[in-house]
């Protein structure tokens, strides 16, 4: 497994599509909130979180789903990114007396049913979307084949918007690997997959290349109602 994740940042770094220190790394807190309580979880987050100034490189977002598989029972998430050493600053500021009220009053608004954490691998550049975010999530067999095959995918294929490709690294479920991507509008959002004969044949040339080394686990849409940084 090492030794195949090293070839693909291989593969990325030489095809300059990706920085190891570019990378970016994230704990999501997945939330079941009790309906008609999301404006009250968006104020308790908003109240909390304003309180003090985020480490440079980090930033936090509420996200409402919109779209998911069935093994998730989560309405929401609260997604932390950034780099390694600024999440670990921000996760000292989540301590303290001020945090634990913050989390009591939280969990009267919404149950934690899940905590995930990760890294992307390849990010490709492209316009940040902010209509939507779509996750797709795969388990992986050969990790170097399917970094390959997603960066020859996105020679082939792109809808102008920024896409990435990453790993799991923490309360996975069955899962190994990821696909991020971002829209920009509702359109956007609905006619994302391959709309030409070009296109077509990328996005058919990545599925035989991961269909006998991956197993397609499942997909979330959700949509940002709250960005702190």
């Amino acid at each position: 497994m090492k030794k195949l994740l090293l070839v693909s940042l291989a593969l990325v770094a030489s095809l300059n599509l990706a920085q190891a220190q570019d990378q970016i790394y994230w704990t999501e807190v997945a939330l079941e909130v009790t309906p008609g309580k999301a404006p009250l979880v968006y104020k308790l987050v908003d109240d909390f979180y304003s309180s003090f100034e985020f480490p440079e490189g980090s930033s936090l977002t509420l996200n409402a789903i919109q779209n998911k598989s069935e093994w998730t029972n989560a309405t929401h998430f609260l997604n932390f990114a950034g780099s390694a050493d600024a999440l670990a600053q921000l996760r000292d500021l989540r301590s303290g007396d001020e945090y634990d009220t913050y989390v009591n009053n939280l969990q009267g608004l919404a149950k934690i049913v899940a905590m995930k954490q990760g890294q992307s691998l390849v990010r490709i550049p492209g316009e940040n979307g902010t209509y939507s975010e779509q996750m797709w999530s795969f388990f992986v067999e050969n990790p170097g084949v399917f970094a390959e095959a997603f960066v020859e995918l996105n020679k082939g294929f792109s809808n102008g918007n920024y896409i990435s490709l990453g790993m799991y690294t923490g309360g996975e479920r069955n899962e190994t690997h990821y696909i991020y991507t971002t829209h920009s509008d509702a359109k956007n959002q609905f006619t994302f997959f391959p709309d030409n004969e070009k296109e077509q044949k990328a996005f058919a040339k990545f599925q035989s290349s991961v269909s006998p080394i991956s197993q397609f686990k499942g997909s979330i849409i959700s949509t940002v109602l709250g960005t702190w940084n």
